[in-house]
């Protein structure tokens, strides 16, 4: 494909999460893959390791208040990623790169809060 890297590593036997991975800085040990000899693919599969889980929470509050037999008023208020949990991108998976193994970006935003009223006549 157009513009994606096709260099699959080699698997050099070191630990891949060993101490200090899991973290932006090193995901896995980037020491335990190698790049492969000049016009030939790795000996790793494809998707072989799995990135950072993705976890959040939305909730919402409602309350309606009717104002007349055909007239209502609601209040609404949300929060997306309501614990404002860091979630994590993927690794970067380019063995010939120095970013090899590092996340550089979030996947969600931090917390957001909406406010709304509606009438509803």
């Amino acid at each position: 494909m157009l513009g994606e890297n096709p260099v699959r590593a080699n698997y050099t036997g070191q630990p891949i999460f060993g101490p200090g991975t899991h973290t932006a800085a090193a995901w896995f040990n980037p020491a335990a893959f190698a790049a492969p000899p000049a016009y030939t693919f790795g000996n790793v599969g494809r998707n072989s390791l799995y990135g950072p889980p993705q976890q959040t929470l939305d909730i919402a509050l409602a309350r309606t208040f009717h104002l007349g037999e055909r007239t209502s008023l609601q209040f609404r208020g949300e929060a997306f990623n309501a614990l404002n949990k860091v979630n994590l991108g993927t690794p970067n998976r380019y063995v010939n790169t120095p970013q090899f193994g590092t996340i550089t970006m979030a996947m969600t935003p931090g917390r957001e809060i909406q406010l709304s009223a509606r009438v509803s006549f």
